[in-house]
């Protein structure tokens, strides 16, 4: 009976280890007899994955298994990536840090579940081709940053529906084409800063939907078409600092409605009546704003062009609503058509205009505060608003009354273009009918003593 016992233990235990010995053999080797993981490389299980980094690899390794949920390739000498380089499905793939010269149109067709794609720090990688992404329908994230790339083809980015983290950062890029994203309808971040793009058309963002943020900081940036945000209504986050921006049309940042982190320092701002409608944008808006040091005119060098003043744009025409770059035109605003039909003087010592609801905005946690923070608003105003030789010589206003009628003018107008007469009061009251009726009763008067007389003495 023990002999039998013995025998039985012995059997149950050859049993647990060739079950043991089975399911070791069946995580290292794949299906068919082919052994689970490459050479060079280093294979873990739950998740399955792949590591071959610095391996000093000049092409994609041969056996990587076909249900790999990440494969990490970065760091060797790889050069190419053709259709036929991957065998396998993956959801995260990383190629950064390689010589990549040229990616074949279609390389990644293979790579159905594919979720993250980062092909960064490749300075070889200089030009793609138009279908270098087909397939991906189901990427979230590329990283494509410090690659030298000039150029990027119409539709590299067709039908990448389900993208929403793109890295471009610190490449070559001049230009941007037109409906580029407009596939990537998923997009929230879209990094483009330290290139070189130097004007963002009409139509550069269109379909961007949902993006958050977009950086374009450390670019040559000297133009942005007005329409060129139409589409960033849910953009929460913007970086414009360190470009060339002297203007930047109102009309562009109206069409980001959820702003809430705005740079634009670094920037040679001219302020002079092109900033009037980015002017007029900055009073309404509630954001988290760098400094706008103006370069030009002489006179506002060195002040910021959100805390400038009405009368700073008394003489500016109105924007032009059919240009696209914000240019103007030469008809005038109503509250310069108001302000030259007053010619009330005022005293000597009101000189300095301050309209008491004028708001100061917020700095964010990483901008440089002013070196002039206001203290009282005498000490501001006087060190910072100071009257250049042109306002001087305007008519003097009373400065209650001027902030009485902010606002109302366009109901006391009477005359337009500067046409009305010297002395002319086109501010009516309520009693402008009644001084417009008193000439005629005057007359009417008149006609009648002069009609009885003549009755009289014949």
């Amino acid at each position: 009976m023990e002999t039998r016992w013995n025998t039985k233990g012995s059997s149950a235990r050859n049993f647990k280890s060739g079950l043991s010995l089975w399911l070791i053999l069946w995580l290292v080797v794949k299906p068919g007899g082919v052994a689970a993981c490459p050479k060079l490389c280093v294979c873990y299980p739950m998740p399955m994955t792949v590591s071959c980094q610095s391996q000093n690899l000049t092409i994609v390794p041969a056996g990587v298994p076909y249900d790999s949920q990440r494969v990490f390739l970065q760091n060797n000498r790889i050069t190419e990536l053709r259709a036929d380089s991957f065998g396998f499905e993956t959801q995260v793939l990383w190629l950064y840090g390689n010589n990549i010269t040229w990616i074949e149109a279609g390389a990644f067709s293979n790579l159905r579940v594919l979720e993250e794609l980062d092909l960064g720090d490749n300075p070889s990688l200089r030009h793609l081709e138009g279908g270098a992404f087909r397939g991906l329908e189901k990427l979230q994230s590329l990283h494509m940053h410090r690659c030298k790339l000039a150029t990027l083809p119409h539709d590299l980015f067709h039908k990448l529906y389900s993208l929403q983290f793109l890295y471009l950062q610190e490449n070559q890029l001049h230009f941007l084409q037109d409906d580029l994203f407009s596939d990537l309808v998923n997009l929230t971040h879209l990094f483009l800063h330290g290139n070189r793009i130097r004007t963002l058309s009409e139509n550069v963002f269109r379909g961007l939907v949902n993006l958050d943020r977009l950086l374009l900081h450390d670019n040559r940036i000297r133009q942005v078409n007005r329409r060129a945000f139409r589409d960033l209504g849910r953009l929460t986050i913007l970086y414009l600092f360190n470009n060339s921006l002297a203007e930047l049309p109102g009309q562009a940042m109206k069409d980001t409605q959820g702003i809430q982190f705005l740079r634009l320092n670094g920037n040679p701002w001219s302020c002079g009546c092109e900033a009037r409608t980015l002017w007029e944008w900055f009073r309404e808006a509630r954001i988290s704003s760098s400094e706008l040091i103006c370069t030009s005119p002489s006179q506002r060098r060195g002040q910021d062009l959100r805390f400038l003043r009405e009368l700073d744009f008394v003489l500016c025409p109105l924007p032009d609503p059919g240009s696209l770059a914000g240019s103007t035109t030469t008809t005038f605003s109503t509250k310069t058509r108001w302000w030259f039909s007053k010619n009330k003087p005022a005293s000597s010592s009101k000189t300095l205009y301050q309209k008491s609801s004028e708001t100061v905005k917020a700095f964010p946690f990483n901008a440089v505060k002013p070196q002039y923070p206001p203290k009282t608003p005498a000490e501001s105003f006087s060190s910072k608003y100071e009257l250049s030789e042109d306002e001087a010589a305007l008519p003097k206003v009373d400065q209650e009354e001027y902030w009485t009628n902010y606002g109302n003018e366009d109901a006391s107008i009477r005359c337009f273009e500067l046409e009305c007469p010297p002395g002319y009061d086109s501010a009516f009251s309520s009693s402008s009918s009644l001084n417009i009726c008193l000439p005629l009763l005057h007359f009417l008067s008149l006609s009648i003593v002069t009609f009885s007389l003549h009755f009289l003495f014949g």
